[in-house]
């Protein structure tokens, strides 16, 4: 393990006005966003697809690295470029998602356990020589009657654990990614609190498996009222009660902190991370892990006119510029409710 070399490249990630594209979905996923704007989802399609988010002029401004998928990893630009070539040429640094989804965790009604670890020393041996600089792995915890165990919460902190360390030995900055799903009726409060004792155990076990803290990044939900709650989001709420889970719970040390949209508005994702930013004084980098919030409009201005891919390239960047805002804490939040992206996210 490269010890500073991590710690680099984890303070690469999170520099101030960049952030990180996740366009790491499954095939599974991908088929569902495609399905809702009637476009096949075949091999070429998805890259057709990814080729636009990839390679939109003046994205590196706004962009530190790119989480692919195992399919997009291996493809390569129109013109037969790999597109992790494309992207360190750059600046942007290639990422990998590198677990296997989501299985029922045995006995534990509701809860789900993330498998692929048995097979992730041998993943990390081809991705890292082929220019991986950062993998990420999800992990999910559900609030509801009874749930999240701490068993729940201990089996995939432990995997979480076990996979960081492997990545760190391949010279792979990991994100561990405990995400507290928005689905659900519960309060604000309780995502909070569920928040806090995951990062708890998390961290804890992250120590006793050696991780090196400064050279790992936290991909994390924040602390959202569920989306089934029926209550009307406050936005500052949320920020105070996500702040005070990050600043009380995770380490000091940590190489950075990225937030992933969770199945929020691109409004409301946005606006939750321009009020975390502007409340100060983290003492981590800070920034924007989105899939859904960047590219959900994206995706349907593609699908409206896959003849004409300048206009949703276009479209892609101003997504960036309101993300980078967002990540400093000098987001126009009046902006946003006349932005072509609020109206076009909605409709899928």
């Amino acid at each position: 393990m490269n010890e500073h070399e991590l710690e680099q490249m984890a303070k690469k990630l999170v520099e101030p006005g960049k952030g990180l594209l996740a366009a790491d979905e499954s095939n599974n996923s991908c088929k569902k966003r495609f399905d809702a704007v009637s476009v096949a989802c075949t091999e070429q399609t998805r890259r057709e697809y990814r080729e636009i988010l990839l390679t939109t002029p003046g994205s590196e401004k706004y962009l530190s690295g790119v989480i692919l998928f195992d399919e997009t990893f291996w493809q390569s630009t129109t013109e037969g470029q790999v597109f992790r070539e494309y992207l360190k040429g750059k600046d942007v640094a290639p990422g990998i998602k590198v677990d296997k989804g989501l299985v029922d965790l045995p006995g534990f009604p509701n809860e789900k356990v993330t498998q692929g670890l048995d097979s992730l020393s041998e993943g990390v041996e081809t991705y890292a020589p082929a220019g991986a600089k950062f993998a990420k792995w999800r992990a999910v915890i559900t609030i509801g009657d009874g749930i999240p165990t701490d068993e729940c919460i201990g089996a995939n902190t432990y995997t979480l654990a076990r996979y960081a360390r492997i990545c760190q030995d391949a010279g792979i900055v990991p994100i561990v990614e405990p995400e507290v799903l928005f689905d659900g009726h519960h309060t604000a409060e309780q995502a909070e609190q569920v928040m806090s004792h995951t990062f708890d155990i998390l961290f804890q076990t992250m120590r006793a498996f050696r991780v090196h803290l400064p050279g790992a990044i936290l991909k994390t939900s924040m602390a959202l009222p569920g989306k089934d709650n029926g209550g009307v989001m406050d936005n500052d709420e949320v920020a105070e009660r996500t702040v005070r889970a990050l600043h009380e719970h995770v380490p000091p040390e940590l190489g950075g902190v990225v937030f992933l949209s969770g199945g929020q508005t691109p409004r409301d994702a946005f606006v939750n991370l321009n009020r975390i930013a502007k409340l100060g004084g983290h003492p981590w980098g800070l920034t924007f892990s989105y899939s859904r919030a960047l590219q959900d409009p994206v995706l349907k201005a593609w699908a409206h006119d896959r003849n004409q891919p300048a206009g949703a390239k276009e479209l892609f960047l101003k997504q960036l510029e309101l993300a980078s805002a967002a990540s400093k804490g000098e987001l126009d939040e009046s902006a946003l409710d006349t932005d072509n992206f609020v109206s076009h996210a909605q409709d899928l």
